[in-house]
């Protein structure tokens, strides 16, 4: 036997390090350089599946076969299976939030970490006749299911809040955003749901070796793989895409919820809705491509709070369809006058700043899109003709 690191499974894994470390790096500089704390959580969960890979990319190349020696590496942490969603839910937080900051109970998320690291370079730092021993009369029947079921429940709860919170942060930015593209983060949804997926997968892997039938290396492979697939997407989405926002966006809380249930009077809340409507019809303030909540409250005189119910409540629609409402029925008036308008020009002229924004907002609005619209009124001039 001899040491090949150019079969296929050893060259993918080495690739997935590879590519893991460099952008890892590249993250860390941008972190630095930026005073970007999302850049920093990211760049520590690559560097995190990157060395999950290590074990399995020297085991493939055969070099544990050929150096016996090398059992000395039984126990050395190269994963740790408790990190990655405590990684991830930072990075989720700080991403949305650049003011977000690290506080003093944020450290009460990596004990599962330091535990899981005290347990294992204690256990790494014994003779190997006795690792030998402890690994298959206690690691194995004890630990290792310990650890297993541990690691699934904490990871699985931290994607579960992050996944809330995510979807908060849309409920957040379509209550105060007229334009939303591109702040939405939709490749942190992809992100989330990647990971969710991968926690399965994982945890089948997982209590099937510990608790069913020891799946072998070579079975373990296929679960390499994914690891190394996810590092490649991460690796380069990640960088391309992971710019955190200069928004205050916070956790909605229920007791938040629940105290904007009785902000107004029913004659003040007709007053507030017919101010509103001045400002949309008259004034035709949804031309404003940026416009914000705090933008329409400053003009009426009232604080967001009370605006943001005003909507809700008086119109029964957030802010941001509220708004759009008023753009496709612009949209929809000059293409009537005009039906060989330029659809995206007119979309730009009636307050949209992006492609993206209109086409849904259109098909949301009337049920189909600005093309079928568009070629709709030409047919019926034709037919009128």
């Amino acid at each position: 036997m001899q040491i090949d690191f150019f079969n296929p499974r050893s060259l993918i894994l080495f690739f997935c390090l590879l590519q893991g470390t460099i952008f890892s790096v590249l993250l860390f500089l941008r972190a630095s350089r930026n005073k970007n704390s999302s850049d920093f959580w990211l760049a520590s969960l690559l560097i995190l599946l990157s060395l999950s890979t290590v074990s399995d990319f020297i085991g493939f190349a055969g070099v544990y076969d050929v150096f016996k020696q090398i059992k000395d590496l039984t126990f050395f942490p190269f994963s740790n299976p408790f990190g990655y969603g405590v990684l991830i839910y930072l990075y989720v937080q700080t991403v949305t939030n650049s003011k977000r900051k690290f506080e003093r109970r944020d450290w009460l998320l990596f004990i599962p970490s330091l535990i899981f690291y005290v347990y294992q370079f204690l256990a790494f730092a014994q003779e190997i006749s006795f690792k030998n021993w402890y690994e298959n009369a206690i690691h194995i029947p004890f630990i290792s299911p310990f650890f297993a079921v541990t690691a699934i429940m904490f990871n699985g709860y931290l994607l579960f809040y992050s996944i809330k919170y995510y979807r908060q942060y849309r409920t957040w930015l379509n209550e105060n955003f007229s334009d939303t593209e591109t702040i939405k983060f939709n490749w942190l949804r992809n992100f989330l749901y990647l990971f969710t997926a991968i926690l399965l997968i994982t945890a089948l892997f997982s209590l099937t070796t510990n608790f069913i039938f020891k799946l072998s290396y070579k079975q373990f492979f296929w679960l390499s793989l994914i690891n190394a697939f996810s590092v490649y997407y991460l690796a380069i989405a990640g960088y391309l895409r992971s710019n955190s926002i200069e928004l205050n966006f916070a956790e909605i809380k229920t007791e938040e919820i629940e105290g904007k249930k009785s902000l107004l009077s029913e004659k003040e809340l007709e007053t507030l809705k017919a101010k509103i409507k001045n400002l949309m019809i008259n004034d035709k303030i949804f031309l404003e491509p940026s416009l914000t909540l705090n933008d329409v409250a400053r003009t009426v005189g009232v604080n967001s709070t009370v605006l943001s119910y005003a909507i809700n409540i008086g119109f029964e629609k957030n802010f941001n369809d509220f708004v759009n409402q008023f753009r496709i029925d612009a949209v929809k008036t000059k293409l009537t006058n005009t039906v060989d308008k330029n659809l995206l020009g007119v979309a730009f002229d009636c307050g949209f700043n992006s492609k993206a924004t209109f086409n849904r907002s259109f098909k949301k609005f009337t049920g189909v899109s600005p093309k079928e619209f568009q070629e709709s009124l030409k047919l019926s001039n034709e037919v009128a003709i």
